[in-house]
């Protein structure tokens, strides 16, 4: 792909716009079903029936309650996993926490180490967790190696857990990036498009030659322009030219 974005035809920009709906639609299903997980956890979050009023929930607590709807989006889309992370010090029975299924078994990952260390990860710094943190909205992370559940190739999606307008955790769920490809490669091959993050990082490209994480030239400013359509509501942008 080139680093100068060029004015494109009319059939062309129609194309980036069908493969950003796409785009914005896999990814609304995804969120509707995290908006569910988030809905079921408020209550527990904020100590109603965990024994007392405001009293802060255990571990235990979140992964009764996070299961059922969590297993359910994973057995309603193509995700590779899904669940709650707890903010740092938020429960009442551990400092660091995840409660996090996935794979074809969608078994339970229960808090993550340090690899070779035996010491709980702080994830607080990780992108994934902080940033939907931050802006209080949805976010997209990746690609990148998770190496905190799974060592495979990610997009995950996040979007916080709020209680009386603090957040208590974010909910998430994992797409691989190879099912990712494999829902959308048409599309953008449709469009002869290259779909970045907001780090102007290649998500996925119809040129072979473009791998996945290749930082490439992006706009020079926001918004849809000749060469650029926004996934709306998403830090994801398609490139055409």
């Amino acid at each position: 792909m080139g680093s100068t974005l060029v004015e494109e035809s009319g059939p062309v920009r129609a194309a980036a716009r069908a493969c950003a709906r796409e785009i914005e639609d896999y990814f609304s299903r995804v969120v509707a079903e995290l908006d569910v997980l988030a809905e079921r956890l408020v209550d527990v979050c904020a100590g109603v029936g965990t024994g007392a009023t405001g009293e802060r929930p255990t571990a235990a607590d979140i992964v009764a309650v996070a299961g059922p709807p969590t297993r359910a989006m994973l057995h309603r889309l193509p995700l590779f996993g899904g669940g709650f992370v707890a903010a740092p010090g938020f429960l009442a029975d551990q400092h660091l926490y995840l409660a996090w299924w996935q794979g074809e078994e969608q078994q339970l990952l229960a808090q993550s180490t340090v690899s070779g260390s035996g010491d709980p990860l702080d994830y607080s710094r990780l992108e994934w967790f902080h940033r939907p943190i931050a802006t209080g909205r949805v976010h997209v992370t990746g690609p990148y190696v998770d190496y905190v559940c799974s060592d495979e190739s990610m997009l995950t999606t996040t979007t916080p857990v709020l209680v009386a307008g603090a957040a208590v955790g974010v909910v998430g769920a994992d797409t691989l990036l190879d099912t990712f490809e494999s829902l959308m490669l048409p599309a953008v091959r449709a469009a002869g498009a290259t779909v970045v993050n907001q780090a102007n990082r290649v998500v996925l490209s119809a040129d072979p030659r473009v791998p996945p994480g290749r930082l490439v030239a992006g706009p020079a400013q926001a918004g849809e322009q000749p060469g650029v359509v926004p996934c709306r509501g998403l830090p994801l942008t398609v490139l055409t030219g």
